[in-house]
C-alpha cells in the first residue's frame, strides 16, 4: 500500500470514527466530579444542572463529591479521567488561581482540559459591622489611610476568589489593610456580625439577609452591574476602583482529550439548562446568576482570569494556607 493511500485510508476511518462518536455519545452514565463538600454552591449547581442535563442526553448524570486539598484533590482527579466526555468537572477561581500558590500540581487548567461552558456567575461585596463609621468605599479608603494595618477584612479562607480580590483591592487603593482568613464564608461574616473583625469581603447571596436585618452594612459590589439583591449598593466601578471588578464565577470543564463533538453537545445541553425558567428560578434563590455561553467564551475567560489572578498574587505576595 502506498503512502497517498495510506493516508487516505487513516483519513476516512478518522471522519468515520469522528462521526460514529458523534452518534453515539453518550454511551453511558456521565459523571460530574464537585471538588468540595455536598451542600455548597458547586454541590447545589451540580445536581440542578446535571438532572436536566440528563434527561435531554438520554443518560444518568451522577455527582461525584472529591472533596479536600482546597479543591485540589478533584481538580487532579479530572485531569487524569478519560477524555471521552462522559466526565465533567465543575470549576471555580481557584481552579486557575491554585496553579499560582501551589507549586508541584498535578495539573493544569489550561493544558489539561477544555471549557465547555459557565454555568453561574456570584456577585461579591465590601461589607462592615454597623460600628465602623463608614458608609462608602471612598469613607473606609480614608479610614484604613488613616489607621493603617488596623482594619482587618475576613474571608472564606486564603487563596480564594475573595483574598485575591482583597488583595486587588488593596493594591488599588494602596491601603494597609490585612486579611483575616476563615474556614469559609459564613464564620466570616459572623466574625464581622459579631464586631470580632470591621469587614468582610463575602458572596452577596451570604450578606444580604444581615444587611436587610441591619447588622452589616454594605458598601459595594463587585460586579460590572448593581446587584439585583442589592440594587442600592454602588459597584467598585462606581467607587472608582474598577481594577476590583470581578466575580465568583463557575463552569464545566472536561479533560484535554474529548472530542469537539461531545463537547458541543455537552454545551448545547447545559446553555438549555440554564435557560430553563425553573432553573433559573432556583439559581436566583441561591443569590446566583446563569451565565449560558460558548466553549470558546468560557476557555477565553479562563485564560484571561489565570493571568490576572496570577499577576495579583505575585504582586501581594499571598501564600496558600
Amino acid at each position: 500500500m502506498n503512502a497517498r493511500l495510506t493516508a487516505a485510508l487513516f483519513l476516512s476511518l478518522s471522519a468515520l470514527v469522528t462521526t460514529v462518536h458523534a452518534q453515539t455519545f453518550p454511551s453511558k452514565s456521565l459523571r460530574i466530579i464537585v471538588p468540595f463538600p455536598p451542600g455548597g454552591a458547586a454541590d447545589v449547581t451540580s445536581r440542578l444542572l446535571g438532572e436536566h442535563m440528563g434527561k435531554a442526553l438520554g443518560q444518568p448524570v451522577i455527582v461525584e463529591n472529591r472533596p479536600g486539598a482546597g479543591a485540589v484533590i478533584g481538580y487532579e482527579l479530572a485531569a487524569r479521567a478519560p477524555g471521552d466526555g462522559h466526565t465533567l468537572l465543575v470549576v471555580f477561581p481557584s481552579f486557575v488561581i491554585n496553579p499560582s500558590l501551589k507549586p508541584g500540581l498535578k495539573y493544569d487548567p489550561l493544558k489539561d482540559f477544555k471549557a465547555v461552558g459557565q454555568t453561574i456567575s456570584v456577585p461579591m461585596v465590601f461589607a462592615v459591622n454597623v460600628a465602623v463609621p463608614v458608609k462608602s468605599i471612598q469613607e473606609l479608603v480614608a479610614l484604613a489611610r488613616a489607621k493603617p494595618g488596623e482594619i482587618a477584612y475576613g474571608t472564606p479562607g486564603a487563596g480564594t476568589t475573595h483574598h485575591v480580590i482583597g488583595e486587588t483591592f488593596k493594591l488599588a487603593a494602596k491601603v494597609n489593610i490585612v486579611h483575616a482568613p476563615f474556614q469559609g464564608g459564613g464564620p466570616a461574616i459572623t466574625a464581622a456580625v459579631g464586631g470580632h473583625i470591621p469587614m468582610v469581603l463575602a458572596n452577596v447571596s451570604e450578606v444580604v439577609s444581615f444587611a436587610k436585618g441591619g447588622k452589616m452594612r454594605p458598601l459595594a459590589v463587585t460586579t460590572a452591574e448593581r446587584a439585583e439583591a442589592m440594587p442600592e449598593v454602588p459597584t467598585m466601578r462606581e467607587a472608582g476602583y474598577p481594577e476590583v471588578e470581578s466575580t465568583n464565577w463557575s463552569g464545566f470543564v472536561v479533560p484535554a482529550a474529548t472530542p469537539p463533538s461531545a463537547i458541543a453537545r455537552l454545551n448545547a445541553e447545559l446553555v438549555q439548562a440554564l435557560r430553563n425558567t425553573d432553573i433559573r428560578e432556583k439559581l436566583k434563590t441561591y443569590g446566583m446568576s446563569p451565565a449560558p455561553g460558548t466553549p470558546e467564551q468560557f476557555d477565553a475567560f479562563l485564560q484571561s482570569e489565570s493571568a490576572r489572578y496570577a499577576k495579583v498574587v505575585r504582586e501581594a505576595g499571598i501564600k496558600a494556607d
